[in-house]
């Protein structure tokens, strides 16, 4: 593996700083915290579950992340959410000697740029569906009309949230998706990409790179849509199970072969510096597998169950992989299955409600993750759409589904919602 000659040891680090506020930044501190580095642990902004486990700070923006961190020694700095990654923040850091987490900002375009993205596949021909991209109302409404073939997708290039695809099922549903996008000018500013709709099954792939060299994690599945209905809002991801055991050994050998290792390879010849994870969101379709989309962090809600099942020392990963660094050639196999399910409040994810009081019961074999919660004179509160993350550990996805339907049984949360479905008839979804 790709070593550097100046690697710092971990007695160099003054503390960990995990940016971010939702479930996935809690899960990443829940394993670091396992490997207990005898640091001060911090979370910015954090959430009611984050603050047992690390001090959470009010720092909301990119810059005053990057002011707080002025006179705190070398942090290790591990970025969650693709935000702040597409504003330059893992740039700024390092300037300032952070081991820090998180792609470059012209890196991370391979997620805040869709157009970016799909330029970027086509010149290494990495198989993608094909695309074209309208940067105006009118030549999109025009384009759809003289369509006959639906499905139809479409993306808005910038970031959305996990919220800015539709699916379009037919002519109508189309026009209505672009009506509704043209109430923000900013939609068009970098394009909406309409894609054609690729057919087969989805499954979610991360890797630990330092833009030369990888290693994989677990396979995982996420459900993105708010209800098993097939033409259900998207939202940010409702539930997801790992690992994922129904990719055959050869067709793991394709998506190394035609996708992993052309993408990293394309990532060094571009000149792109990328310490951190890379998710790729595959199509396993009858002609191989097709990238949907690229995300440079870790999913949400899929490192929900991806963090519980990988028994490393994240601590040492992270810090390792911030300086350009893979400790190992592969990771152990997965220790244990986990199944995920997120508990919403009502009207997400267009009109979430919040404040609703939430009681939780702890089930063994189960951990809670937080995203949006707010504690109040001691009382947890929801605060946004996506609420809770309800993990189920087991020898077996099954076993770990059962966990996890326990522990939300025993949540008391008014005014929710979640899907009954995650990780049931696996083979079908």
């Amino acid at each position: 593996m790709h070593e550097e000659s100046n690697q710092l040891p971990l007695s160099a680090m003054t503390g960990i700083l995990v940016v971010g506020s939702g479930a996935r930044e809690h899960a990443i501190i829940w394993g670091i915290a396992k490997s207990s580095p005898g640091v001060p642990l911090y979370a910015a902004p954090g959430n009611a579950g984050i603050e047992t486990l690390a001090t959470c700070l009010p720092l909301y923006s990119a810059a005053e992340v990057v002011d707080w961190t002025r006179d705190k020694g070398r942090l290790l700095v591990v970025i969650g959410p693709e935000a702040p990654l597409a504003e330059g923040i893992a740039d700024l850091l390092r300037q300032q000697g952070h081991v820090v987490v998180g792609p470059s900002r012209d890196a991370a375009q391979l997620e805040s740029s869709k157009v970016f993205a799909k330029r970027f596949m086509d010149r290494y021909q990495i198989p993608t569906a094909t695309w074209q991209v309208f940067r105006d109302r009118q030549s999109l409404w025009d384009y759809v009309i003289q369509q006959k073939t639906f499905p139809l997708v479409l993306k808005q290039s910038r970031l959305a949230q996990g919220k800015g695809v539709v699916v379009a099922a037919d002519r109508e549903e189309a026009l209505q998706t672009i009506t509704d996008w043209s109430h923000d000018p900013a939609v068009f500013a970098d394009g909406i990409i309409v894609e054609q709709c690729l057919i087969g099954k989805e499954v979610s792939v991360h890797i630990l790179t330092n833009g030369q060299d990888y290693v994989w994690l677990p396979l995982a599945q996420d459900y993105k849509r708010l209800t098993p209905e097939p033409h259900s809002p998207n939202t940010g991801g409702m539930g997801a199970y790992a690992p994922v055991d129904w990719l055959s050994p050869k067709e793991r050998q394709v998506i190394d072969d035609e996708i992993l290792r052309p993408v990293v390879k394309a990532i060094a010849e571009e000149h792109l510096l990328y310490r951190g994870i890379l998710y790729v969101g595959l199509m396993m379709t009858v002609d191989g597998p097709k990238v949907l989309e690229f995300n440079v962090r870790l999913g949400d809600p899929e490192t929900e169950v991806l963090i519980p099942i990988v028994d490393i020392p994240w601590v040492e990963w992270w810090w390792a992989l911030g300086q350009g660094h893979l400790l190992e050639t592969q990771l152990p196999p997965p220790s244990r299955a986990a199944v995920a399910v997120v508990l919403a409040s009502e009207g997400y994810p267009k009109h979430p409600m919040t404040g609703q009081s939430i009681n939780i019961e702890p089930v063994a074999g189960t951990v809670v993750f937080h995203a949006a919660t707010v504690r109040e004179q001691g009382e947890l509160k929801a605060q946004g759409g996506r609420v809770l993350t309800v993990v189920g550990l087991g020898d077996n996805i099954d076993k770990a589904r059962q966990q996890s339907y326990a522990q939300v049984a025993a949540i008391t949360f008014p005014h929710s919602q979640h899907r009954r479905d995650i990780a049931a008839n696996i083979e079908a979804n």
